[in-house]
């Protein structure tokens, strides 16, 4: 918060609390105060009872729902409620794209979804509308994809940058919406810029989500953003949600908010190299751990060096981040102060990405007229951070007889617990690390583990590393059968298990596949998918954290081919 927010704070404090007192005294359940402490650690009990927004010095500003706040009260902190960050302004919106694309107003929601289907029904070549899922309201929660072979999975790093995970935080949604237009419309020019999208078009699959929390966003209609929210309808903090590897190791989506189930779900179907996710109320780029040493203290990650060299690429060109009071415009979360639950963290430990939260600006939910010098200041910012993840080393991992693409799990020697992974229908992988010498380990299930050594990283294209992979010569890996045009349904590994394994599959052409699994008494007990899917070689991951012990059965349907396995859960 800075200082000419603690001023906005003075002047509108009477205005926005009568204003919208009347309106929304029903409806608003979130409470936005600050509270001092005597030293940082205090926040490692806090943290897991209200939603803590920034520290200042002995300052914490903080949200909570009205569960939290009463239970923050049986603390004993003194708190000051403040306006409400999301109610500053009036905003000035628009319902059609030509009323946004002066890039110094906010959408309504009906004027977002009419941009997003434009951009894909304008550039049908280069652009593909995707729903990650509905939020509480039943608002769609939408993403872009942006390469120069839309419809199709190609040997490519997956990109994705999101926004607005807190609905209050309105910046990055409309930078990104700024972002999608800029890629597309200069696509293929003959200019400096063009060259530059151009390549990171055609070079990887960039996916945009502009606004994750759109019932946030949009707490009490759907025609202004002038009253956003922190939490969702539910006023939980989404980015205090996501399973965390020491506060909620369960990596199951059972009893998490609709929004993080969808973005879970989505995100098991794809296999991002690298990711950041927009924020507001500071300025800085924040990389993980977000946890794991007392509050207030560096929690190290396994690529600690990686992460503050790529932070640097984003803040060292942006005027905004130099000025927000963070040395270099970066922090390691934690030092910063400790959350549980966040997304950034989920996505390194879980699933192999490499992600980083970003927040834009001091004010969250400013002016439309802060739009355009947000814009001029991150522009250079987006695209020097999309481009890290074209470096690193990168390869394609195949099975030795079948040329099947695998899905395989890529170890650097010195980098404990932080895999990547090949992607089950092309087969590639992009591991990210600094210019240097490295080992790499490579190991999928059923296969003979492969070590390459001497790999050179340097800072410009992505060193190559294929790697065919032969299967473990048992007689008892019925693997042995599959054949590339073959439909088949592969016996899941481990099993027995415990409470998690693979199940993987081959489709022979574009089919719409029904993955279910049963009890003994023929009872649905999970759905792992149920969507159309591309020919290949397919792998999804079962958690069965919340069954029993006990004899299954896994049942795939595509088109007409069936296939039924059983599979053995011994807790």
């Amino acid at each position: 918060m800075d200082h000419d927010l603690m001023k906005t704070y003075t002047c509108f404090t009477v205005l926005v609390v009568f204003s919208i007192s009347l309106s929304t005294a029903a409806e608003d359940i979130e409470r936005y105060f600050r509270f001092t402490i005597s030293q940082k650690s205090e926040l490692d009990r806090l943290t897991r009872v209200i939603s803590i927004d920034n520290v200042r010095n002995d300052t914490v500003y903080a949200y909570a729902n009205e569960e939290e706040w009463r239970n923050f009260q049986l603390t004993g902190y003194k708190a000051t409620e403040l306006p409400h960050p999301g109610s500053l302004y009036q905003h000035e919106m628009s319902d059609a794209r030509s009323g946004v694309v002066d890039w110094d107003r906010y959408p309504t929601y009906q004027g977002y979804l009419t941009m997003m289907r434009q951009y894909a029904s304008t550039y049908p070549s280069l652009c593909k509308l995707d729903t990650i899922g509905f939020s509480g309201q039943n608002r769609l929660v939408l993403a872009l994809k942006i390469s120069d072979s839309v419809a199709a999975r190609e040997d490519e790093p997956q990109f994705l940058y999101t926004s607005t995970i807190h609905g209050d935080e309105t910046v990055g949604y409309v930078l990104l919406l700024r972002l999608a237009e800029y890629l597309l419309t200069n696509y293929g020019q003959p200019t400096s810029e063009g060259v530059r999208a151009t390549n990171l078009v055609n070079n990887m699959e960039i996916w945009l989500n502009p606004l994750f929390n759109p019932d946030g966003t949009y707490r009490l209609s759907d025609t202004t953003v002038s009253t956003a929210r922190r939490g969702n309808a539910n006023g939980i903090d989404l980015n205090r949600n996501f399973p965390d590897r020491i506060d909620d190791t369960s990596n199951t989506t059972t009893g998490r908010q609709i929004e993080t189930q969808a973005m879970m779900r989505w995100t098991k179907k794809h296999n991002f190299t690298l990711s950041a996710n927009f924020h507001g109320g500071a300025q800085v780029v924040n990389y993980p751990w977000d946890n794991g040493t007392p509050s207030g203290t560096y929690s190290m990650c396994p690529d600690d060096a990686w992460f503050i060299q790529v932070s640097r690429t984003y803040a060292t060109p942006n005027p905004d981040l130099l000025s927000g009071g963070f040395a270099n415009g970066i922090t390691n979360g934690c030092a910063w102060y400790e959350i549980f639950g966040g997304r950034q963290d989920w996505m390194y430990w879980w699933n192999g990405g490499r992600e980083v939260t970003i927040e834009l600006y001091n004010t969250k939910n400013p002016p439309g007229s802060a739009l355009l010098q947000r814009w001029t200041n991150n522009k250079e910012s987006f695209l020097a951070f999309m481009e890290e993840a074209l470096k690193g080393v990168r390869g394609v991992v195949t099975d030795a007889d079948t040329h099947i693409p695998l899905r395989a799990r890529i170890d650097v020697s010195g980098f404990s617990n932080v895999p990547v992974f090949s992607d089950s229908t092309a087969g590639d992988y992009h591991r990210l690390l600094l210019p240097g010498t490295y080992t790499l380990v490579i190991s999928a299930q059923g296969y003979v583990p492969d070590t390459l050594t001497s790999i050179l990283v340097t800072d410009s294209v992505a060193t190559r590393a294929d790697v065919a992979l032969h299967r473990v010569p048992t007689d008892a890996n019925d693997r042995q059968s599959v054949l590339a045009h073959q439909f088949s349904l592969l016996q899941n590994y481990p099993n027995p298990f415990n409470p998690t394994t693979d199940i993987s599959f081959h489709l022979t052409a574009n089919s719409f596949v029904i993955l279910k699994v049963y009890d003994l008494l023929g009872r649905e007990v999970e759905t792992l998918i149920e969507e159309k899917m591309e020919p290949g070689g397919h792998t999804v991951d079962f958690d069965a954290s919340r069954l029993t012990s006990g004899v299954y059965f896994y049942r795939l349907q595509a088109g007409s081919n069936i296939a039924v396995r059983k599979l053995v859960l011994m807790k």
